[in-house]
């Protein structure tokens, strides 16, 4: 036992543990760490590591580009980073903010600079930017006519003053005075006059259209051009993405013929519009007056539709800068005192222009921006350690990072990776061969085995030769499963049922057969899983690295989400390999139960009916609002779908098809392409509007991200008609329109009403919600920081996530607000806990009749816990057919936002433990356990044998080209349309 060391619930090999460990201290090399004049030397006390705060809202503060900077960093300096989290900006006093040496910090909405300010003032840390000086881009006439003043050339403008002018603090005028410019503050408001339709005049300046109309306030940015009467007229407006996830995030700009009168309302700079060169602004970056980087991208003017990557990103372009333009770039970040800087520059007839500064910006993506910002920021910091004799100075215990609000538990629940569509067809048999397949009992049978699935056909083929089923139906099932029964995750379920016939008294057994197939992980999962183990760790390396000293990992036993644990823990953890016993198989905590079964069914009967023509009224209050009638857009998907068919069946006899898509992956190819959409089509294009079944529609959907991401040409090609000129656009079409429907359809099939909602979740994941508790409390009783890590299916996430919102719990988010809950959606609980002697936690609800308190133990010296409930929705992108695609087929994680704000830790729990106890879903538990009693027989298995079965079904994942042994045109034989 001496050589081994406990965590993650079993036993760790030492070398193992230490590995781990050693991955996370940011250190060069074993033992040692560079000292303040640059060179290493072993970390002692006489050189602690140094402290950088970073002090912004912590989305921007534990963002990508700030990790990946912060990671180069730690791991190459004596340097210790801390987050001023939320929680410690918005709700504690200033003077208890933990002292630093170092202090990035930097204004986004909603962020206290004043408070930022006096932190400054009080502890005087080295500024990597200048806090107080972040002032002057709150109002883009004082950038303007700064930029003026040092001689970098900006668009002609007039400006209209309702405001009384710029307002700036004494000590910015200072500042602004040693660095020889300066600010007129009061002005008086102009006379404003509108000559004709093209003309302004401001005082006694003109402007005439085009020309762009800024809001003073930097931080407003909705801005219109307006264009000249002669070419249209009309105007644009420009604006950035609308909300937390936009649902139209390749938008920057939209045209409005009757957009032609000036605001009158507010102060606005009015600039000429000017004609760029090869349609691209330019955005530059600086590190210092030394450092400079740019990168073109198309301008928002255009068309107002911005190009994007699968990482949700603008596609943008290196560019190269004039020697004049750097110098434009080392005066900028002088005068306006911010080392890492962003500005906009235009480049006119060879002549460039600055429009806008935006203070500290990142270039996002880029390791080469990446290495340089970290290096530079390293040096920064030893010159000013030596100068400062840093090493000398010591910080009272009360100011120290471990008295302040720290990240003590991590606890998260992830949906599984990218997958395969899946795939089902239904048949109801009652034959002999059928009932065979029971094995003699009266329970449901899953048949999963290659070999034990021939049984299925088998019968199939006996019940057909006898002539004792549908012959047509027997033949497609034994079809399917003759195809599909050598793919991994191909399933048969045999459900028997008595019916009973009222006239004589007799009753027969009925077989429902269930054949699924699909479902599988993905090469791009791989990379999904690998890419988001690696962020969180450097996310949480930052926020508390002690939360990796113990660590637990559960999983579902089905494939696909236990080949994402797999790949996420080996990034997670930094190792080569993921000890077997690592990951836990908690099946009746993450995988699916009956125990919902029978109230999830009732749903989907009533969603089909309010789906009728006839229920139009009782839509109103859930349809979306703005948004097609729902009758229409069944409609409009049912003939879209008819038209497609046509387009793809005429492509599939004419094109050459083979040469379409050169490399096909996830076992795909142009036949199984074809079988797939062709059992699509017939179940959208051959019903009827009044016998359309809405749970199709996610198998419709499905398939066409899915075809998005792994097939873009073939898609692209096959249902395009060639004799039109409509190219992408009815696909397009059929997208937009499907997906408007699964985001209405998918989250209510887990419950329409709100008690439907609350129980459905508490039949499904009640074992999840409790462990999260306990494992919130076992940590708050504990002294030392954990993590928790659940992955499990999409059920899970949908059912925990109406739990949150239906606890009562207060969020800053509407639940409508919530966006599709795509691959790898992540729900997070992180507990933060404050230590020692300090001020009430200032927050403000709880459950009825809950006392609020604010420390929640009886001594004064006890630590404080505060909970925060944070989600992600995933990787997934609205306009997915517009991404730029690469070999990986892979879309990233959107960025984790905070959906509660801060609460005290009982206060929270009290909401979950309200809906746990409720004594009106005391049935809850029972019928959970029902469900568990009941389990699943395999054919062919002993009942210990299914364990294994779990353990050895391979492969976890789905990577290579299908072992094509026939050619299309052998496949489809007689099927030809």
């Amino acid at each position: 036992m001496d050589d081994n060391h406990i965590n993650n619930g079993f036993i760790f090999p030492k070398s193992l543990a230490t590995s781990i460990a050693s991955r996370l201290e940011s250190s060069l090399a074993i033992g040692q760490s560079p000292d303040l004049n640059g060179s290493l030397s072993p970390s002692t006390p006489s050189h602690p590591r140094k402290k950088c705060a970073i002090q912004a809202h912590e989305d921007k503060a534990r963002s990508k580009p700030m990790r990946n900077i912060l990671d180069r960093l730690l791991t190459s300096g004596p340097f210790e980073a801390i987050i001023f989290g939320d929680k410690c900006i918005l709700d504690e006093d200033v003077k208890a903010w933990p002292a630093c040496d170092f202090f990035i910090s930097f204004f986004s909405r909603g962020f206290p600079l004043r408070k930022a300010i006096e932190y400054v003032k009080l502890r005087t840390p080295f500024c990597v930017n200048e806090v107080d000086l972040q002032t002057l881009l709150w109002d883009r006439r004082v950038v303007l006519e700064l930029l003026d003043q040092i001689g970098v050339p900006t668009p002609r403008r007039l400006s209209i003053d309702r405001d009384g002018g710029p307002q700036l603090d004494t000590r910015v005028h200072q500042k602004l005075k040693l660095r020889g410019v300066s600010v007129v503050e009061s002005r008086a408001v102009p006379e404003f006059k509108i000559i004709d339709q093209d003309t302004l005049q401001i005082g006694d300046q003109i402007i005439t259209k085009p020309f762009v109309e800024k809001p003073v306030s930097g931080e407003d940015h909705n801005i219109h051009i307006y264009y000249h009467s002669s070419t249209g007229g009309g105007g644009r407006r420009l604006f950035r993405k609308v909300g937390i996830y936009p649902m139209v995030a390749n938008k920057s700009s939209e045209y409005d013929p009757e957009l032609t009168e000036p605001r009158t309302d507010g102060s606005f700079v009015y600039e000429e519009f000017m004609d760029v060169d090869n349609l691209e602004d330019v955005k530059v970056y600086t590190i210092g007056d030394q450092f400079v980087y740019a990168e073109t991208r198309k301008s928002p003017v255009v068309d107002g539709h911005v190009r994007r990557n699968t990482d949700g990103k603008e596609i943008r372009y290196v560019a190269t800068l004039t020697p004049e333009e750097k110098r434009m770039a080392a005066g900028i970040c002088k005068v306006f005192g911010q080392r890492v800087c962003g500005f906009d520059l235009l480049r006119v007839n060879g002549t460039s222009y600055v429009i806008d500064v935006n203070g500290w910006s990142f270039v996002k993506g880029n390791n080469y921006y990446y290495n340089n910002c970290a290096k530079i920021l390293q040096d920064v910091f030893l010159r000013n350690a030596r100068q400062r004799k840093l090493s000398e100075v010591v910080f009272p215990k009360e100011l120290s990072a471990e008295n302040s609000w720290r990240l003590k538990a991590f606890v998260s629940v992830f949906r599984h990776a990218d997958r395969t569509p899946k795939q089902k067809m239904k048949f109801t048999f009652s034959s002999a061969p059928f009932r065979e397949l029971l094995n003699g009992g009266g329970e449901e049978v899953i048949i999963r085995q290659a070999r034990d699935l021939k049984l299925v056909s088998a019968a199939a083929e006996q019940a057909m030769d006898e002539g004792l089923e549908d012959s047509s139906k027997l033949m497609l099932l034994k079809n399917i499963l003759d195809k599909k029964s050598g793919l991994p995750g191909t399933k048969v379920q045999v459900k028997p049922s008595i019916a009973k016939d009222e006239e004589n008294g007799t009753q027969s057994v009925k077989l429902q057969i269930i054949v699924k197939w699909g479902g599988e992980f993905t090469h791009a999962a791989k990379y999904q899983s690998r890419d988001l183990g690696d962020n969180l760790r450097k996310d949480l390396s930052i926020m508390n690295k002690n939360v990796f000293d113990d660590v637990k990992i559960f999983t579902s036993s089905e494939r696909r989400v236990r080949a994402t644990a797999e790949l996420f823990t080996q990034r997670f953890l930094d190792i080569r390999e993921v000890p077997k016993e690592m990951l836990l198989i908690r099946k009746e905590m993450l995988d699916d139960s009956n125990a919902a079964k029978e109230k999830t069914d009732l749903v989907k009967k009533q969603l089909y009916s309010l789906l009728q023509p006839d229920h139009a009224e009782d839509m109103e209050e859930l349809w979306p609002k703005g948004k097609a009638d729902p009758g229409e857009l069944v409609q409009d998907i049912i003939i879209a779908m008819r038209t497609l068919r046509e387009i793809m069946r005429k492509n599939f006899k004419t094109l050459d098809i083979e040469s379409i898509q050169k490399s096909w992956c996830c076992y795909e190819s142009p036949s199984l392409f074809y079988e797939r959409w062709e059992k699509i089509f017939t179940e959208f294009a051959d019903v009827e509007r009044s016998d359309f079944d809405p749970s199709k529609v996610s198998e419709l959907y499905d398939s066409l991200k899915y075809d998005a991401l792994h097939n873009r040409p073939f898609l692209e090609s096959i249902f395009v008609d060639s004799d039109s000129d409509t190219g992408l656009g009815p696909i397009k079409d059929l997208y937009s329109k499907a997906k408007i429907l699964f985001d209405f359809v998918a989250p209510l099939e887990y419950g329409i009403t709100e008690e439907d909602r609350l129980e459905i979740g508490l039949l499904t994941s009640m074992p999840l919600v409790k462990q999260i508790v306990e494992d919130l409390e076992a940590c708050k009783r504990s002294s030392a920081p954990c993590t928790r890590l659940y992955f499990t299916k999409e059920s899970h996430v949908h059912t925990l996530l109406n739990i949150v919102y239906l606890s009562g719990i207060p969020t800053r988010l509407r639940k409508n607000e919530i966006p599709e809950l795509d691959y790898l959606t992540q729900i997070t609980f992180e507990l933060y806990e404050r230590s020692g002697p300090s001020s009430p936690i200032t927050s403000s609800t709880s459950p009825a009749g809950s006392p609020q308190t604010g420390r929640e133990t009886s001594s004064p010296n006890s630590p404080e816990y505060s909970l925060r409930i944070g989600f992600s929705p995933g990787a997934g992108n609205p306009n997915i057919l517009d991404l730029q695609m690469d070999a990986k087929h892979s879309l990233s994680v959107m960025q984790r936002r905070n959906l509660t704000d801060h609460l005290p830790l009982d206060a929270a729990l009290r909401y979950y433990k309200a809906q746990v106890d409720n004594p009106k879903y005391r049935s809850v538990n029972r019928r959970i356990r029902e469900s568990r009693m009941l389990g699943h027989k395999l054919v062919v298995a002993a009942e210990n044998e299914e364990e294994d079965l779990i353990e050895d079904e391979a492969p976890l994942m789905i990577i290579g080209s299908p072992p094509v042994g026939r050619s299309f045109e052998m496949y489809l034989g007689q099927k030809r349309p």
